[in-house]
């Protein structure tokens, strides 16, 4: 697809007389365009959202042009979360990444109603102390999950086949209620020893079956 300038030299010319430079040129019509593009591209993914890194472009007018296309704002600090309550954005239209985080920051992140992303898992226990666990909590694996205290009654598994004996053995063992999808493990050995473990310790399993996805691995 050939791409053409969305602004031709004469206008370029014209701005540069009006306006000092140095200064920047948004194409506002290619980034709602893009922003569209994005959107359609996962669009076979319910649910599918794109957080725009605001340290990429810390522009409130780019930033506005975003939120009308749906989008949320990927913030790593103090500055870029109250740009982003300037804004607009709030609870779940932001998400927060950061490395190194002042506890200013964390408590900005919280009381915006923030996902909060932690890049250790010993920061769990720091940001439980200095806010408390948001109610909605991602973690990066279902076996760094499985490492905290029971979360909820029921757990959902509907990871890769492979993943299932694995995963739900652990839940098992957390005395979580489960909502496994099908197969519930890929041998007839590995079901049998959980259902064993199940009736061990007092736990429902049922299983069901979700045609959302696919997986090819």
């Amino acid at each position: 697809m050939k791409k053409a300038p969305f602004l031709t030299k004469a206008q370029a010319e014209e701005i540069a007389a009006q306006y000092p430079t140095p200064f920047h040129i948004y194409d506002e019509r290619g980034i709602r365009e893009n922003a569209r593009l994005v959107r359609q591209a996962f669009a076979w993914n319910k649910g599918y959202r794109e957080y725009f890194a605001v340290k990429a472009t810390p522009n409130p007018f780019i930033l506005k042009i975003l939120q009308e296309e749906g989008c949320g704002v990927d913030c790593s600090s103090l500055t870029e979360l109250q740009m982003a309550d300037a804004c607009g954005f709030s609870g779940s239209d932001i998400m927060f990444s950061s490395n190194v985080t002042p506890a200013a920051d964390y408590q900005l992140a919280y009381q915006l109603g923030a996902y909060i992303n932690l890049d250790d898992i010993t920061h769990i226990e720091y940001l439980e102390k200095l806010t408390g666990i948001p109610e909605s909590a991602c973690y990066a694996s279902a076996e760094e999950m499985l490492k905290q205290p029971k979360l909820a009654d029921i757990m959902l598994i509907c990871t890769p086949d492979r993943c299932h004996y694995a995963q739900a053995k652990a839940a098992l063992l957390k005395d979580y209620d489960l909502l496994l999808e099908k197969p519930i493990a890929p041998t007839a050995a590995e079901c049998e020893e959980l259902r064993d473990l199940a009736l061990k310790r007092g736990r429902k399993v049922a299983v069901c079956q979700d045609c959302g996805h696919q997986w090819n691995a």
